[in-house]
């Protein structure tokens, strides 16, 4: 990886989450961001800042889900996801969230992330375990091997990986 997600301040990364987000590859937003007042134009399917609507959606849904998990920050421990839960809803987002990290980066930075999520608490060893197993069975060629994943990637895997927790305590 070009960019070490060691060198991260998790503090940063929970800030950057409820901050002006960055998913879009854009560095600098127009005024201050606010997803609620961002409103979605019904004719052209893109919000305010010429982002398409669901990008909006699903950073202002990474920033609540994210804010919430921060609130009740004097409850968590690490890791914040020990096991997988044993659902359907839940083995749709590991895939979906697996998937996401594959196409953005490959096989082996999803690996080294992984490996990364686990070092810093994010992830208990056999929830590591269980998403490498996950993670052997997925292959795209639409893969962007050649890239590596930043900090946005790691927010929305911070993102999944709270998600996949409250499904284990619910």
């Amino acid at each position: 990886m070009a960019i070490d997600p060691r060198n991260y301040d998790l503090d940063e990364l929970r800030a950057a989450s409820v901050g002006k987000p960055s998913l879009g590859g854009r560095d600098e937003w127009p005024g201050e961001w606010d997803a609620d007042e961002k409103v979605a134009d019904a004719e052209t399917g893109t919000a305010e800042t010429g982002r398409p609507a669901a990008a909006v959606a699903f950073e202002t849904s990474i920033a609540r889900d994210l804010a919430a998990l921060d609130r009740g920050a004097e409850d968590l421990a690490r890791p914040y996801l020990s096991a997988l839960p044993a659902s359907l809803v839940a083995e749709a987002l590991i895939f979906e969230w697996l998937e996401f990290l594959f196409l953005q980066a490959g096989r082996e930075s999803v690996a080294d992330a992984l490996e990364f999520y686990e070092r810093v608490g994010w992830l208990g060893a056999d929830a590591a375990e269980a998403l490498e197993r996950y993670l052997s069975g997925i292959d795209d060629p639409r893969a962007n091997a050649g890239n590596d994943l930043d900090p946005d990637d790691h927010r929305v895997s911070l993102h999944y990986i709270a998600r996949l927790a409250s499904l284990s305590q619910g």
